[in-house]
């Protein structure tokens, strides 16, 4: 393998013949060159520090000599490039590119040039001249797969997701035994919206990468948390698997794909990070791949930006001069700082007591993109739907009941529609082993809430006790998707009294009906005049001597809305509660079951949200049970222009 950050690919003319090449013996100043230039070969095939050192000091000579002959000239350059004189090898790349207008090499030369300037300023010019040069490259030699495979990160860092795919698409053709190549064309068929084209690609291509790339594609380190990484390094070969394939599918967006589309975005971080920032000689690439990988390409980056130490203190020692890279993500409310102590392109957290430099999004800003998933410990962030989809707004809600004394499931789900569109929802359901226990698929109807504007759907099933994970996904004619994803445990059904979950509900309770249809209100919203309208079963009353059951229930409504002010503000001028709204009422019940709607009229609370809260009393036994549920009061509807 021949990994693509850092590396050198041959130094050696022979790798890519220059075009000015002759088979004729040389002469006189020719000859004298041609010795120093054969020297200088013997001396770069040792692959030292020194011999690299006495190579170029033949290679300069041989050109003084030799001022026309592109093949010691293109050598050079590739000496100093590995050297790390980038400067001298973009005046030799540039020097053999006038002498040999058609040949690749100096071209590749150069685009690896600007690569380097750019990875080290993050300069947009620099990013251009790169892949200008690597373009160029790869139309003098359409067949030779690494111009056009050096393209594709490139192209994506300039968000030319068409023209990263058709080098991807070239880099393939080129060298189909290639990993690398796969790996560039499962990117961007993913960053296309292609996920299960990218799934087969990317399964193809690891197991092929050799043992250092492959490891960081089946690493979850980076992601996973500290417990996690603890407990999968315990266990064997066969356990490990296990491990990484429940730890994808905990972290599905959708559960409905046969793909993990957080696995897939992972991936293809992971190649991007890795044709970027791997370095071959170290065997690892720095902190920046290791953020990448965790949330992805930054939304801002600044080198050496201004108000930052640009020095570090070693203990004692002193304190010597470093460069600062700092990636910025705004919309997770984290910055990045990341150190080059060493003045070598190698970046590593800063060293401080002051606080945990691992960075971890602001937990409020996560909270508020709803479009996004986060690992354990915020330790990764993945979007919820893959490139290209277009996101379908949804409301999903999940309610427990008893069936025949065994935990019954209820999820409905409410997405924006009118009665003529055609909208379809799947759910699915796993178990804590992430297998999958249930699935099924409907269209969405119009709402009780809202026929004209809302469409539903709901789904159900028994199942035995245990904690589960609920996916539903829905798309519309037009492409667009959306997903809802939830964790429920499902408890066994204890002795006494017991309630189920609270729903609340859509209109007026039903009146007369015997079978309960409960209308899907997934947002809980509750607007105008409207009374709240809540649902709950009542199980295990205490039936008297004559069969009949008697208990109460007492309904409480109270504002949910946490006061952001700090602590002293809210103990020193309190913000006035909407008042409670409370009602009880007596019933009588035949038997042990009581399914129960309450009406609450909410009309005179503010927007907001609140809490309302059931207590029901056994009167015959003696218990209480109690739950409740949470609903929004909306505020008026901003004016539009």
């Amino acid at each position: 393998m021949r990994p693509l950050a850092g590396v050198v690919l041959l130094l050696l003319a022979a790798a890519y013949p220059a075009e000015a090449r002759t088979d004729r013996p040389p002469t006189g100043r020719a000859a004298r060159a041609q010795r120093l230039y054969d020297e200088a070969l013997g001396y770069i095939a040792r692959s030292t520090i020194e011999a690299r050192r006495l190579a170029i000091a033949d290679l300069e000579q041989a050109t003084l000599i030799d001022p026309g002959n592109p093949e010691i000239e293109l050598t050079l350059a590739r000496v100093y490039y590995q050297a790390g004189f980038l400067k001298n090898a973009r005046l030799r790349f540039e020097r053999v590119a006038r002498l040999a207008p058609t040949d690749a090499d100096a071209r590749f030369g150069l685009g690896q040039v600007w690569r380097r300037d750019w990875l080290k300023y993050l300069e947009p010019a620099a990013l251009d001249r790169a892949v200008e040069n690597f373009s160029t490259a790869a139309r003098l030699r359409s067949d030779q797969c690494d111009p056009w495979l050096m393209l594709v990160p490139l192209l994506l860092e300039q968000h030319n997701l068409g023209a990263a795919s058709a080098a991807a698409e070239h880099a393939a053709d080129a060298a189909p035994e290639r990993p690398e190549a796969e790996l560039a064309l499962a990117m961007t068929s993913y960053r296309s919206g292609q996920a299960g084209r990218a799934a087969d690609l990317f399964r193809r291509a690891i197991p092929r990468l050799p043992k250092l790339a492959r490891e960081r594609f089946e690493d979850i380190s980076p992601v996973a948390s500290e417990q996690d990484t603890v407990a999968l390094h315990r266990l064997d070969a066969a356990g490990q698997r296990e491990f990484v394939r429940r730890f994808w599918r905990e972290h599905d967006p959708d559960l409905t794909t046969p793909e993990s589309e957080a696995q897939l975005e992972y991936w293809a971080r992971v190649t991007q990070a890795y044709f970027l920032f791997f370095d071959a000689h170290r065997r690892e690439w720095d902190e920046r791949g290791e953020v990448y990988v965790r949330y992805g390409p930054p939304e801002g980056a600044e080198y050496n930006p201004l108000g930052e130490r640009l020095s570090v203190r070693f203990g004692t020692v002193g304190e010597f001069p470093a460069n600062v890279l700092r990636w910025d993500y705004p919309s997770l409310g984290m910055t990045v700082t990341m150190q080059d102590r060493l003045l070598s392109e190698y970046y590593l957290l800063p060293i401080t007591r002051d606080y945990d430099p691992d960075p971890r999004p602001d937990p409020d800003s996560l909270a508020a993109r709803s479009g996004s998933l986060a690992t354990r410990g915020g330790r990764g962030v993945f979007p919820r739907l893959p490139p290209g989809v277009r996101p379908l707004p949804v409301e999903g809600a999940i309610t427990r009941f008893e069936a025949a004394g065994a935990p019954r499931l209820l999820a409905q789900i409410e997405t924006p529609g009118g009665p003529g569109g055609d909208l379809k929802a799947e759910w699915v359901v796993v178990d804590s082993a992430q297998h999958e226990v249930a699935r099924a698929g409907r269209e969405l109807s119009p709402s009780p809430c809202d026929a004209t504007e809302l469409r539903v759907a709901d789904f159900a099933t028994e199942l035995p006790a245990g904690r589960y994970t609920v996916g539903i996904a829905v798309n519309d004619e037009a492409g667009r998707r959306g997903v809802y994803r939830e964790n429920v445990t499902l408890g066994s059904p204890a002795e006494g009294l017991a309630l189920s979950d609270v729903a609340v509900s859509c209109g007026s309770p039903p009146v007369g009906e015997r079978t309960v249809r409960l209308a899907p209100n997934p947002a809980a919203r509750v607007e105008g005049s409207e009374p709240l309208v809540a649902y709950f079963e009542v199980y295990r009353l205490r039936p008297g001597s004559n069969g009949q059951s008697r208990f109460q229930y007492v309904y409480t409504v109270r504002s949910a809305e946490k006061d952001p002010r700090i602590w002293i503000q809210r103990l020193l001028a309190p913000r006035a509660q909407p008042p409670e709204i409370s009602a009880s009422r007596e019933e009588e019940n035949a038997g042990p079951l009581r399914r129960q709607f309450v009406s609450v009229p909410v009309q005179s609370l503010p927007p907001g949200r609140y809490w309302l809260e059931i207590t029901v009393r056994d009167l015959i036994a003696g218990t209480e049970a109690g739950g409740r549920a949470s609903f929004v009061r909306p505020g008026p509807e901003p004016l539009r222009n």
